[in-house]
């Protein structure tokens, strides 16, 4: 797990989601829905507008541009990122999550652990305590420790093999951020498999784009 900061000037996530959710404060908002389960955590009003936000021209190359200036540079080849973030919303008295899991085990798990992908979290909102990701430190040794991130801040880490989860957030701060996945070019394969919600192939031009360099 690698942590790393990026100009908020340029990437100003903050204040174009508060603009585009008409709200003072994104770290302060909630809505009257029950606690999540897996099949209801991409399901409410704000998770809607992001998606229809995050497919227009000008959101999209700054979400490009970032994967270009900041995550492009780990990798000494090209890239296969995930074409949409995912967004997370963590409610007060809530979870992001419906629950704890390793993202392989919503795949075809033998394709997982060929292409070795890794995941990004970049939260919107100051992440903490437990309005955050808990993940293992090692694959199956459950010492569950919160994924502490600012804004400014990403944090690259093994979503696939590490098991993570959110617990009920008792910090009275909503924490909203978004998370993508990348691949090595040279390890891609394709696969047929579909995800668990859209039902988007996990391919290119589905999933996935390919970085330009």
């Amino acid at each position: 797990m690698k942590k790393f900061e990026y100009d908020t000037n340029i990437f100003n996530f903050y204040p174009r989601i508060k603009k585009l959710f008409q709200v003072d404060n994104l770290s302060m908002i909630n809505e009257n829905v029950e606690v999540f389960k897996r099949e209801t955590d991409q399901s409410t009003s704000y998770h809607k507008l992001f998606y229809k936000w995050i497919r227009e021209e000008e959101t999209l190359n700054l979400y490009d541009s970032f994967i270009h200036d900041y995550i492009r540079p780990l990798y000494d080849e090209k890239i296969i990122y995930q074409a949409i973030p995912t967004f997370r919303v963590c409610y007060p008295n809530n979870i992001a999550v419906g629950e704890f899991h390793k993202d392989k085990h919503y795949r075809n798990k033998d394709w997982a652990e060929k292409v070795k992908e890794l995941n990004y979290f970049l939260p919107i909102t100051n992440a903490f305590d437990t309005n955050t990701i808990w993940v293992e430190s090692e694959e199956d040794k459950a010492d569950f420790s919160p994924m502490n991130c600012k804004y400014g801040e990403f944090i690259q880490w093994d979503g696939s093999n590490l098991t993570h989860g959110n617990k009920l957030n008792k910090t009275k701060k909503c924490r909203i951020s978004i998370d993508f996945r990348v691949i090595k070019s040279s390890m891609y394969i394709e696969s047929d498999h579909l995800t668990i919600n859209t039902k988007i192939k996990f391919g290119i031009g589905g999933y996935y784009k390919e970085s330009i360099i």
